[in-house]
């Protein structure tokens, strides 16, 4: 008599082992290469994209800060010298490149 296991490997391609996924922790055909099924491959995918855009949002937020800071001293800021300018305005971007985890407002 047949048995389900015997009918689970002719349904499967060859290459393919019944394995358990190390995201929802099911048996299901795998290959070698691979220890994810297609459903938490995706969400994984998800996660790092959302990761990406978060880290996108703090980029943009770090450089508005010293995008406003530069514009106030190149035209908002009355009665400066140029010399006055050039020298704030570099501050600004010295501390921009001081580093990724600092915040320039």
């Amino acid at each position: 008599m047949a048995k389900v296991v015997d009918a689970a490997r002719v349904t499967t391609p060859s290459n393919t082992v019944w394995r358990t996924c190390i995201g929802c922790s099911q048996t299901k055909p795998l290959t070698a290469d691979i220890d994810r099924c297609d459903d938490c491959e995706d969400a994984a995918d998800e996660e790092a994209l959302r990761e990406h855009a978060l880290s996108g949002w703090e980029h943009v937020s770090r450089y508005a800060g010293a995008i406003g800071r530069i514009e106030a001293w190149a035209l908002l800021i009355p009665n400066v010298t140029d010399a006055e300018r050039i020298a704030s305005i570099r501050e600004v971007l010295a501390t921009l490149n001081a580093g990724d985890d600092k915040a320039v407002s």
